[in-house]
């Protein structure tokens, strides 16, 4: 994993919110994030159906489409990724001064403000795009090892990987004729992670 590109690797979440409210950036989930959120709301799929949004990629530039490492899903309503709603900019979730699900948060907050990068068979690992104009964290904290930021690595890229295989085999069906609704879709995510913990 190629680390030159970080500088200073010093980073502390301050739990500013300005990630929080960045409009270039979609949180978006994996079944996995699903699954967490679903437990965390008291498995109240209505109230994690007030929290989620259903991002179409035709609806944004080129530059947030970039950022979505996720397949779509092909549903009876289009092509889809979930993603974490936003009220009036910010993240549905968040409540000053903080993040109200910071311990079970998605695998993109976990990350942020790194960003993991494939090209080719190698992995490069740099600041998110102007997070270094919008994140206080960066420079504060300890350094963080280069053990940690590759095995965050890992778990970022694994649970992607898992995440497009099951969205694939969702896409099969709905290329035979049988798509989901997106709710029907999410439901189905969330089961799959429900037997990730079996």
């Amino acid at each position: 994993m190629d680390l030159k590109s970080l500088g200073e690797r010093r980073f502390e979440c301050q739990q500013s919110g300005h990630c929080c409210s960045d409009p270039n950036i979609i949180v978006t989930l994996t079944y996995r994030d699903l699954f967490r959120l679903f437990n965390v709301l008291n498995k109240d799929f209505r109230i994690l159906l007030q929290k989620v949004s259903f991002y179409k990629l035709e609806e944004y530039n080129q530059v947030l489409e970039e950022q979505m490492v996720l397949e779509p899903i092909q549903t009876s309503e289009g092509n889809v990724i979930p993603g974490l709603r936003k009220i009036k900019e910010f993240c549905a979730f968040f409540a000053r001064p903080n993040c109200r699900i910071y311990p079970d948060r998605p695998m993109s907050c976990r990350s942020y403000p790194l960003a993991y990068i494939q090209r080719g068979e190698r992995i490069v690992c740099t600041w998110v795009k102007n997070s270094r104009k919008t994140c206080p964290g960066i420079g504060k904290g300890a350094v963080l090892s280069q053990t940690f930021i590759k095995n965050l690595g890992k778990k970022y890229f694994h649970e992607i990987e898992t995440h497009n295989y099951v969205v694939g085999e969702l896409n099969k069906e709905a290329i035979n004729g049988r798509p989901l609704t997106a709710r029907g879709a999410l439901w189905v995510l969330i089961t799959y992670g429900e037997k990730d913990r079996k």
